[in-house]
C-alpha cells in the first residue's frame, strides 16, 4: 500500500460525507505544475498543482441536507470520480488509546449490536484514517507493511465494532439531543502516543526545553546505530512483553474471579515504551508526518483531543505542547477557529508521580486561554488500575450533549478566587447551581505551609460560588488534585463535574 495514488487524497472516497452549510476542500497530490478541473453540481473549478505536486480548491457550502452527489476531477488526462456524497456534520477524533478503544471492545457493544438490528441507529459513517507508522521518503513504501486502505462506512451491525467507542455514543448523543442528518467521524488517532509525535518538527524545535526534552533525546538514543542495532533491541523488547502477556494470562487463569485492572496492578502492566526507532511512530513529530497529513484537506465541524497518557512520565512539559498542538492542527486544517474539546483525562492510579493531576491542570488552563477550546472532563469515569476503562458510554453520552450546542460548551471550572473579610470565594464557570452528589474535600494552604482539609456542605454552596471561611493567611486551595481521586462529588446542575484543580495565590495557576 501507498498513500494518494489517485488525484484525489485518499480520505476522498464514494460515500463520504462533507459538511453541511460550510465551505469545504478538495485536493490531493499529482504531478507538478499539472492542471486541474473539478466538476461538482454543475459547476467547474480550475487550477494547478504546485512545484511539489500539492493541489486544492475550496467549494461553496451546499446548504441542502438531502442533497446526494458526486465530483468529477480531471489532471494529467486521467480522471477520477467520488459518488454519493451527502452532507451533515462531520468530527475529527484524534488523540491515543482511550479515544481509540473501539466499540467492539466496550462494555455494551453487544447492546448496540441488539439496537442496530432494530434499526434504531442511521446515517452515522466513520472513516479510519490508516495508520502509517513510517513513510519511506525514497520510494514511498509504508510501515507496517501489510496496512490494508481505508474506505467510508455508513454503520451497521457488521462494521460498527471498528469505530471510537466515544465517537459512536457521542454520535448517539448528538441524535439524541435533535442534530439531525448524516453524522460521521473520522478517526485519526494512535495509542501510546505523546503529543510531541503529532506536532512539527519545526515547531518543537523552536523552543529550547522541547528540543532539548524531545529531539535531542530521541537523537541521542538513536544516532550512531545500526539498523540490526534497532532490531535487536525490538527483539527484546518483544520478548519482555510477551512474558508480561504470559504471566498475565496465568495469574488471570489462577484467580479467575480477578479483575484485569487488579491483576495488572499485582503482575505489573504492559512494557512501554518500545525502545526508539527512525520507523516507529513514536519518534518526534513522526504521525505529523504520516497520520496528520493524511487529514490536511478536511473539512469539520468540531474536533475532539482525548490524550495525555503518554506525557505522564514527563507532565511538566504539557504546559508546551498542548497549545503548539493545537496551534498544529488548527494551522494544518487551516481552520483557526476550528472548535475543539479536550477531554480532561479520567482517574489513574498508577501514573508517576502526581503527573495525572498536572496534565489535568494543564488541560483546564489551555482551554480557558484559546478561543473556541472547551473542556469536557470525565474525572468521574474512571478506573483506579485500569488505564483503558471498558465504559465509553458515558463519557461519548457527556460529550454528545455537550457538542449539541443545546447548553454549556464545556464542563465546569473554576474561572475565578476571591478573597475578602477572611473569606475565600471560588466563583465555577458554566453553572448556575453547585450541587454536592456525596462528600467533597477541598484542601487549604495557609502562608505558614500548614493545611487545612474542608469538608464541603450545603452552607458553603451560594448558587455558582464556593464560600469557606479561613483561618490564617491564604496561599493556596486544591480539589481532587491527585491521580485517583476519590471524592469526586462537586457537579453543576446538569450533573457535569466541576474539573479538579490546584490554584496557588501567589503563582495564580488559573
Amino acid at each position: 500500500m501507498k498513500l494518494n495514488q489517485n488525484l484525489l487524497a485518499d480520505i476522498f472516497q464514494n460515500g463520504m460525507i462533507f459538511p453541511l452549510n460550510k465551505d469545504f476542500k478538495l485536493g490531493g497530490y499529482i504531478q507538478p505544475n499539472q492542471a486541474v478541473e473539478v466538476e461538482f453540481a454543475g459547476k467547474r473549478y480550475l487550477t494547478k498543482s504546485s512545484n511539489n505536486g500539492k493541489w486544492c480548491v475550496i467549494i461553496p457550502a451546499v446548504s441542502d441536507p438531502t442533497y446526494v452527489g458526486e465530483i468529477a476531477v480531471h489532471a494529467s488526462k486521467q480522471i477520477q470520480i467520488i459518488k454519493n456524497i451527502k452532507f451533515g456534520h462531520v468530527y475529527l477524533l484524534s488523540g491515543q488509546s482511550n479515544i481509540e478503544y473501539r466499540l467492539k471492545d466496550e462494555a455494551h457493544y453487544k447492546n448496540v449490536i441488539s439496537d442496530l438490528k432494530n434499526k434504531k441507529y442511521s446515517d452515522f459513517y466513520y472513516y479510519n484514517v490508516p495508520q502509517v507508522d513510517y513513510i519511506d521518503h525514497e520510494n514511498g513504501d509504508i510501515k507496517p507493511k501489510n496496512l490494508q486502505a481505508e474506505s467510508w462506512h455508513e454503520i451497521n451491525e457488521n462494521n460498527v465494532g471498528m469505530i471510537s467507542a466515544v465517537g459512536f455514543y457521542m454520535m448517539a448523543a448528538l441524535r439524541e439531543n435533535d442534530v439531525y442528518g448524516p453524522l460521521a467521524v473520522v478517526d485519526c488517532f494512535k495509542g501510546g502516543t505523546s503529543a510531541s509525535v503529532w506536532i512539527k518538527e519545526d515547531d518543537l524545535a523552536s523552543d529550547p526545553r522541547l528540543k532539548r526534552a524531545f529531539l535531542d533525546k530521541y537523537h541521542e538514543i538513536i544516532d550512531g546505530k545500526t539498523w540490526s542495532d534497532f532490531d535487536r533491541e525490538t527483539a527484546a523488547y518483544n520478548l519482555r512483553v510477551e512474558k508480561h502477556n504470559q504471566d498475565l494470562a496465568k495469574y488471570l487463569k489462577m484467580h479467575p474471579d480477578t479483575s484485569l485492572s487488579t491483576a495488572k496492578n499485582i503482575v505489573g502492566h504492559t512494557p512501554w515504551p518500545p525502545p526508539y526507532r527512525p520507523d516507529l511512530y513514536t519518534r518526534p513529530s513522526g504521525l505529523n508526518e504520516t497520520m496528520l497529513k493524511q487529514v490536511e484537506f478536511g473539512v469539520f465541524n468540531q474536533m475532539v483531543w482525548y490524550q495525555g497518557e503518554n506525557d505522564t512520565d514527563r507532565a511538566n512539559y504539557y504546559y508546551l505542547l498542548l497549545p503548539r498542538l493545537l496551534h498544529t492542527w488548527r494551522r494544518t486544517l487551516k481552520d483557526p477557529s476550528l472548535p475543539i474539546k479536550l477531554i480532561q483525562l479520567p482517574g489513574y492510579a498508577d501514573y508517576p508521580d502526581n503527573s495525572g493531576a498536572v496534565i489535568r491542570q494543564t488541560q483546564m488552563m489551555v482551554a480557558q486561554q484559546f478561543s473556541q477550546v472547551d473542556l469536557v472532563s470525565f474525572i468521574d469515569g474512571g478506573e483506579e488500575h485500569n488505564i483503558h476503562p471498558t465504559n465509553k458510554k458515558d463519557m461519548g453520552m457527556r460529550l454528545g450533549r455537550i457538542m449539541a450546542g443545546n447548553d454549556y460548551s464545556g464542563t465546569p471550572y473554576v474561572s475565578k478566587v476571591r478573597i475578602k473579610d477572611q473569606k475565600l470565594t471560588l466563583e465555577i464557570a458554566r453553572c448556575s447551581q453547585l450541587v454536592l452528589k456525596e462528600n467533597v474535600f477541598l484542601k487549604i494552604k495557609y502562608l505558614d505551609d500548614s493545611f487545612e482539609t474542608v469538608r464541603l456542605t450545603n452552607k458553603n454552596i451560594r448558587k455558582n460560588e464556593i464560600v469557606l471561611d479561613l483561618k490564617k493567611t491564604f496561599l493556596g486551595v486544591s480539589y481532587a488534585y491527585k491521580n485517583y481521586p476519590t471524592h469526586i462529588g462537586l457537579y453543576n446542575e446538569l450533573g457535569y463535574p466541576v474539573s479538579p484543580f490546584k490554584y496557588e495565590y501567589k503563582k495564580k495557576m488559573f
